[in-house]
């Protein structure tokens, strides 16, 4: 294939794909019980796994483009999802820890839009699902389809900071955050705080909110537009569920960090954002919550009026 035609078929440009190869290929051998497999056939391993995250096609059609078996190629995306997580999602994907860190993206997002003490945008998305054999009811949500829900954290630049991948499609966003490792880190005494999901009164706060969250659904429309596994049902087994998508965050921001974008053409647009303000929300206001967000809010009204004078 050329360049171009590698890339819109894969999701990734020709030196991602080997960067990839360099990284995982002797961790591969090294864990596989086939010790005279040829390097060519470790590529076509990766290159059909990347193909299903890039596609969402069925085992058996992956497996008469590549030369495999549809029980080989179950076990090669097996064997790549476990390693790809295992490699580099402590790498990858890392929530702030150092001041410098906070002040880098605190920075990017008061550039952005002007918005206060930003860490990062919040947000879920419903990825569709076979109905699982246990539970099932508990998976069928508010859209009419059988999902799980992802939580993330985005910084300006659309990276993904903190994900929380598995919760059922009827669970509510308010109930996943709070039983998150997100949840447990800022009651740990995080330095600086995250706007999360309040019900917003104040019109100006509103906007200026929005406007700067519009990063977390930009973030999700690449993902879903570059490994549009994600935009069907999953027909694979649920066990594994989890594990694609928590691949397809990692590849999501290795493919930023070495600016292999994505075309904006190609990124996908939700018909209904998660957050819509339209929705009734079960998420209970603090008094503490209500200071801060009054707070900005008296901040953003002070700027506004200041830039009229």
């Amino acid at each position: 294939m050329q360049d171009f035609e590698f890339k819109r078929h894969f999701r990734l440009t020709r030196s991602t794909f080997e960067w990839l190869c360099y990284k995982i290929i002797p961790l591969l051998r090294r864990n596989s019980n086939e010790p005279g497999i040829i390097g060519l056939a470790w590529e076509q391993k990766i290159a059909a796994s990347l193909w299903f995250l890039a596609t969402g096609e069925c085992f058996r059609s992956i497996g008469e483009k590549f030369g495999m078996g549809k029980s080989t190629i179950s076990y090669a995306l097996r064997q790549f999802f476990d390693l790809i997580i295992s490699k580099f999602l402590s790498e990858k994907i890392i929530f702030l820890t150092t001041e410098l860190e906070v002040n880098r993206i605190t920075n990017g997002f008061k550039i952005t839009r002007n918005f206060p003490n930003v860490i990062g945008a919040i947000d879920g998305s419903h990825i569709p699902i076979k109905a699982p054999h246990l539970f099932p009811v508990n998976y069928f949500n508010r859209k009419g389809f059988y999902s799980i829900v992802l939580q993330a954290v985005v910084d300006h630049k659309k990276k993904f900071l903190d994900i929380c991948v598995g919760w059922p499609g009827s669970t509510h966003d308010s109930r996943i955050l709070i039983n998150s490792n997100l949840y447990n880190k800022f009651n740990n005494q995080v330095t600086t705080h995250l706007n999360n999901k309040y019900i917003l009164e104040q019109t100006y706060f509103n906007r200026k909110h929005s406007q700067t969250r519009i990063k977390v659904e930009q973030a999700f429309g690449l993902l879903k537009g570059r490994w549009r596994c994600l935009l069907n049902k999953l027909e694979v087994s649920f066990e594994i569920v989890s594990h694609i998508i928590t691949t397809c965050y990692i590849l999501h921001n290795i493919c930023e960090e070495r600016c292999d974008f994505l075309s904006p053409d190609e990124q996908y647009h939700e018909v209904e954002t998660e957050t819509n303000v339209n929705r009734k929300l079960n998420t209970t206001e603090t008094p503490e919550g209500n200071v801060i967000r009054n707070s900005i809010c008296n901040f953003l009204w002070n700027q506004r009026n200041m830039r009229k004078r």
